[in-house]
């Protein structure tokens, strides 16, 4: 019987083109609550961002092993190189929504 392979995203960094593959059914889940967290947001910090895709990830997988904080930056950090989130600054304080 024939082992079926891990499915894999490919993850690239905005700024410096470093890329990763990270386990699919890690990433699926992560990214829609990233989404979730932005839509019609003006804007996030990382902070409010994470806690938020922590409670969202905890409810819907709850066996999730790993550092969900590491995996909204690294897969945030994706979405923004495939131009899907930005980073802005407001009044000081570095902002996450998606991009218009």
């Amino acid at each position: 019987m024939a082992v079926k392979p891990k499915q894999t995203v490919v993850l690239t960094h905005p700024r410096t083109g470093t890329q990763f593959t990270v386990d699919a059914a890690i990433y699926n889940p992560v990214k829609a609550a990233i989404l979730q967290c932005l839509k019609g947001s003006k804007g996030k910090t990382f902070t409010e961002l994470t806690d938020e895709v922590v409670t969202i990830v905890k409810k819907k997988v709850p066996a999730f092993k790993g550092s969900i904080p590491w995996y909204t930056i690294s897969i945030r950090l994706d979405l923004e190189t495939k131009g899907v989130v930005e980073t802005f600054t407001e009044k000081g304080k570095k902002l996450n929504r998606l991009k218009k």
